[in-house]
């Protein structure tokens, strides 16, 4: 997988991730916003230890702050 995969697939989950009302919590500019936090070398090193789904969860976590 990519770089630009791995990218893509964290932020589909990063839009499905849904708030206590059932409502999407990020629309797609705070997704975004939220991901280019990571950079490419850094999401490379990632990659080999956490799924797009370990990644968007630490992210959501981040973005409740």
């Amino acid at each position: 997988m990519s770089i630009e995969e791995y990218r893509q697939e964290i932020l589909s989950v990063l839009l499905n991730v849904k708030n206590t009302k059932g409502e999407p919590r990020f629309d797609e500019a705070s997704a975004k916003e939220l991901l280019r936090q990571l950079s490419d070398e850094e999401l490379e090193e990632g990659m080999l230890f956490n799924t797009p789904e370990d990644v968007a969860e630490v992210l959501s976590e981040v973005g409740k702050l």
